[in-house]
């Protein structure tokens, strides 16, 4: 509830070992990890991969709420038998971590309409769910601008038009990007918010930029969000691994007062 988990992104994953890296949260004080589903941090994505990072996890005693599908393929129409076969595998981790999310970024694919795009997502969510719902899984969709959903008001109608079990990952940095408010978008997303993912608003550290936290923290406490808070930045000074983790700790007792 609220966890404060570290998400392996630009900065970290290629400069440090797997093994690393979870020293690296673990000693920063996070609370969990995110999992990206991918070769940079699970290698050939075999059982034993997958396991080592399940032991890892459990000797620092961090939890991993959210799992990254990592296989950015689900919006094109041609791929979706591999889409398919990708989440198997992504749904196997999901399980072996007791994982409450699979994140999905809703990425544009080359050469198709949007509404192709959002054709095919559609169509392979349907075939996710239910095997999802079978260990009470949620699936969660990130926004972005220039993307098939550019906001979070293109996630909600998305989610509204198809009526999917779907929820939303916003990022504070795609947040600040659509030039949004805050507030207004917590409020908005009352129903569908899965996790928030932490970041400046030129997707440096949290805190850094002009993103208007303490409006944002309002809006979540407003719709008592409880999900995880995953820090995703571009990490260049490795001592802002903590700093990002102590500031979120403040940005949650904004939402706890």
């Amino acid at each position: 509830m609220l966890n404060i988990c570290y998400d392996p992104y630009s900065g970290t994953l290629g400069r440090f070992k797997r093994a690393e890296i979870f020293d690296l949260v673990a000693d920063a004080g996070y609370e969990g990890i995110n999992i990206p589903v991918n070769a940079a941090f699970l290698g050939e994505l075999t059982n034993d991969e997958i396991d080592d990072a399940v032991k890892l996890a459990e000797k620092h005693n961090l939890i991993a709420p959210t799992i990254g599908f990592g296989n950015h393929i689900l919006t094109t129409p041609s791929r979706k038998d591999e889409a398919l076969q990708h989440f198997e595998i992504v749904h196997n981790v999901a399980r072996k971590f007791d994982a409450e999310y699979i994140g999905i970024w809703v990425n544009p694919s080359q050469d198709v309409s949007r509404q192709d795009s959002l054709d095919a997502l559609a169509e392979n969510l349907a075939k996710m769910i239910p095997s999802c719902d079978e260990h009470d899984i949620k699936i969660a969709l990130e926004f972005e601008k220039g993307c098939p959903l550019d906001n979070y008001r293109e996630g909600v109608e998305f989610i509204s038009d198809t009526g999917l079990a779907v929820y939303l990952t916003c990022d504070t940095y795609h947040l600040n990007n659509d030039g949004a408010d805050p507030y207004a978008a917590a409020l908005a997303m009352k129903s569908c918010l899965g996790d928030v993912h932490m970041s400046g608003s030129d997707r440096g550290e949290p805190g850094g930029g002009s993103f208007d936290f303490e409006t944002f923290a309002k809006g979540l406490k407003e719709i008592s969000f409880s999900g995880p808070l995953v820090i995703q930045y571009k990490m260049d000074d490795v001592a802002s691994i903590k700093r990002s983790c102590d500031f979120t700790k403040k940005f949650r007792e904004m939402l706890q007062s």
